[in-house]
């Protein structure tokens, strides 16, 4: 009698289902030329309905016989068929039968009165039944996904054929947890392995093969027995990825000095500068839909110019040539050609602006805002074409301007006409002067001008080729410049710490060039106490950039021990040794003016290890 359930008032006939089931995997395979079915219509077993025997291709006799793989074959009845994260009910008994001897689940959905039918798998290998009954908890039975099988007879073949021999490798570890990948390192790795149909030796098609399907890692360990060892947390996919070197050319011109190949998901992407990708199928007989994207997002300024020069190259040679290997290559695409025509010739405008007023900061295009625009015409105009340019009159000779991520300190003379020359405050076209003591004008450095508000820090045109020549024209001139020239070492200090979060690349050249300038100075700069701030600025330019060697830190401990230093010094150099107990000593001798001199110093920032920040 046909075995019947009854569900929301309709009975089901389980024994008709199953029938269906079995029936329809069997047509589905009996065309196979590796597969044998010897699978039971009213099978008695619990938990299986037979074997899959599996063949080499060569014939179905014994010699061929590769192996068999146990199968189980479930129906269910739906409204709808139900393709994405579809789940079927597994029981623990079956399951726990399952763990040894590794099962290949079948379920056929079955669409309400219609013929059409599809298959689902689940492959219930050792590691997969163990984390299914850890899961599983106390329960007797649980909803696990299962995915839509292929409908290509050979694909299906080859499952086949990777589940068996996967089982084989597994089937030894049923009662044991698989190895981490970082108990695999720990343990030391012979060489790693995988099941796969593909022939090692097709290299092509077997990274085809591990970028499209789930496989399974097994780890060769040194100091165990030559076993390969499951590594959890599979099955993985693999994507291969390598940079090639070699000039990527078009025409006589090198746009790269390489490109990276990268394999996933059955496609080869050749990608050039992040600027082109070619994509590939594996596949040979899919090779004719391989494709190109061009993309030219670069938001900073010079990468923007490079990508469209490249792309305008591309479209006028037509071949992209990768070391000796030439490919014809176009664009196709008129609208992107005409506005990187017509965008590379402002950009280019732009580029000229920036290189006049020595700025290397990468300049963020994103970062411009409408009301900029006008403000960047007017400059090309002014510096790039040399003309005199319509502009709201200035309050000061000396400008600053802010576009996008930089700024730029400018001079701005104005004539009778109303109209405006502009041109970048460090080309020697203006002078700095300052009243010395109330009664001489002196002409200083015109880097002196950046003590005020912070400049050093908030500029991003500083031309650092021309400060020592206008350090030492200006000492030529007066000697009474000295003194400024300390007071801009202690700027540039004070700039470098504002920056130290901010921008530490601007900061590392800060000091730089603060060295090269507080160097000068020792050199050249000994009348009375000042041969002592330049070492002890030296000092603390180099604690700003790394910490101190031997030599400088006995140089210092000599000062230390001078009788004729005086204890202001001192306390400067125990600052920068971290020696607290002198600090307190030589601290506390100073008189209060000199206490409240030194705190507007930029050596103070480390008395806060000695919690003097606020006293």
């Amino acid at each position: 009698m046909a075995k019947k359930k009854k569900v929301e008032g309709e009975i089901i006939d389980t024994k008709a289902i199953e029938e269906k089931a079995l029936n329809y995997l069997k047509t589905f395979i009996e065309d196979s030329e590796r597969i044998s079915q010897y699978l039971a219509d009213n099978d008695k077993e619990p938990c299986w309905d037979g074997h899959l025997y599996l063949y080499d291709g060569e014939g179905k006799s014994k010699e061929h016989l590769q192996g068999r793989v146990p199968i189980q074959v479930k129906g269910t009845v739906v409204e709808r068929f139900k393709t994405k994260k579809w789940k079927f009910k597994l029981e623990r008994a079956d399951l726990q039968a399952y763990l040894h001897e590794p099962t290949f689940f079948i379920v056929c959905q079955i669409k309400k009165n219609s013929k059409e039918r599809k298959l689902f798998y689940r492959e219930l290998l050792p590691c997969t039944v163990q984390k299914l009954l850890k899961d599983m908890g106390k329960k007797e039975s649980r909803q696990t996904l299962f995915h839509l099988l292929p409908t290509d007879l050979k694909e299906f073949e080859d499952k086949l054929l990777v589940f068996m021999n996967n089982s084989r490798k597994m089937l030894s570890f049923a009662n044991s947890d698989p190895m981490t990948m970082e108990d695999v390192i720990k343990d030391g790795i012979r060489n790693f392995s995988f099941v796969s149909p593909v022939k090692p030796s097709d290299r092509i098609q077997l990274m085809n093969y591990l970028s499209t399907h789930d496989t399974y890692l097994y780890a060769n360990i040194s100091k165990k027995p030559y076993i390969d060892f499951p590594i959890a947390n599979g099955p993985m996919r693999f994507t291969f990825k390598r940079q090639e070197y070699c000039d990527v050319r078009i025409g006589d011109r090198v746009f790269y000095h390489g490109f990276t190949n990268e394999i996933k998901d059955g496609f080869m992407y050749v990608t050039v500068g992040g600027i082109l990708t070619m994509i590939i199928p594996l596949e040979e007989k899919d090779r004719v839909n391989a494709s190109v994207k061009i993309k030219t997002d670069s938001k900073y300024l010079k990468e923007s110019i490079h990508e469209a020069e490249f792309v305008l190259a591309l479209d006028k040679h037509k071949v992209l040539s990768f070391g000796d290997v030439d490919i014809k290559l176009g664009v196709n695409d008129n609208n992107l050609v005409e506005d990187l025509h017509e965008k590379l010739l402002c950009w280019k405008d732009l580029q000229m602006v920036l290189d006049k007023m020595h700025v290397t900061k990468p300049f963020d295009l994103t970062a411009i805002t409408p009301n900029q625009i006008h403000l960047i015409n007017i400059l090309i105009e002014a510096l790039v074409e040399g003309k005199r340019v319509k502009f709201r009159k200035p309050d000061n000779t000396i400008l600053l301007f802010e576009i996008a991520n930089v700024k730029l300190l400018s001079w701005c003379i104005v004539d009778k006409n109303g109209e405006c020359a502009i041109g970048d405050f460090f080309d020697g076209a203006i002078k700095i002067s300052y009243l010395y003591q109330g009664k001489e004008r002196i002409n200083a450095s015109i880097y002196s001008y950046l003590q005020n508000d912070n400049l050093w820090s908030k500029i991003d045109n500083v031309d650092y080729k021309g400060l020592l020549p206008s350090a030492i024209k200006s000492v030529d001139e007066n000697a009474h410049c000295l003194e400024l020239l300390n007071l801009d070492v202690l700027a540039m200090l004070s700039a470098a710490d504002t920056l130290e979060t901010e921008d530490p690349k601007k900061r590392s050249t800060l000091l730089e060039e603060c060295y090269k300038l507080n160097d000068w100075l020792l050199k050249n700069d000994l009348e009375g106490d000042r041969l002592m701030v330049h070492k002890c600025n030296k000092m603390q330019i180099i604690k700003r950039q790394r910490a101190f060697d031997e030599n400088e830190v006995s140089e210092m401990s000599q000062i230390l021990e001078n009788d004729e230093i005086s204890n202001i010094y001192k306390v400067g150099f125990c600052l920068l040794l971290e020696n607290k107990d002198g600090f307190n000593n030589y601290y506390n001798q100073l008189t209060d003016d000199e206490k409240q001199m030194l705190k507007k110093y930029p050596i103070w920032r480390y008395a806060k290890d000695f919690g003097k920040q606020s006293n």
